[in-house]
């Protein structure tokens, strides 16, 4: 792993565990109703696949178990759409989706620290 990869994969990380501790002990009624958590979120979501969008290609192709496609698709989406924006299917990627991120990211770094 290219240092330049490593270090963004290490702030993409940041911002996936920014989500979760900003949404971990709230439900979708509470989400919904408090626009400081939905800016945090959507912050950090946007901040990921812009992060997403300047690792490169050939970087992104190594690691096919990051859905690329779906970090900088909901970054087009939210910064491009924001009239658009379903809150409750944001509010489903701060679950299980964000989740198997900060695993998946965890795992590649570890991997590849011990190399």
């Amino acid at each position: 792993m290219k240092p330049k990869t490593r270090k963004q994969l290490e702030k993409i990380l940041l911002f996936a565990k920014k989500v979760q501790s900003r949404t971990v002990d709230i439900n979708l009624d509470t989400f919904l109703y408090d626009e400081l958590v939905q800016d945090a979120v959507l912050y950090c979501l946007g901040q990921i696949g812009e992060t997403a969008t300047n690792i490169p290609d050939e970087e992104q192709e190594k690691y096919p178990e990051l859905f690329w496609r779906q970090m900088i698709g909901l970054r087009n989406r939210l910064f491009h759409d924001y009239e658009e924006i379903d809150l409750t299917r944001v509010f489903g990627i701060t679950e299980e989706p964000i989740e198997q991120l900060i695993r998946v990211l965890e795992m590649l770094l570890e991997i590849e620290s011990s190399k």
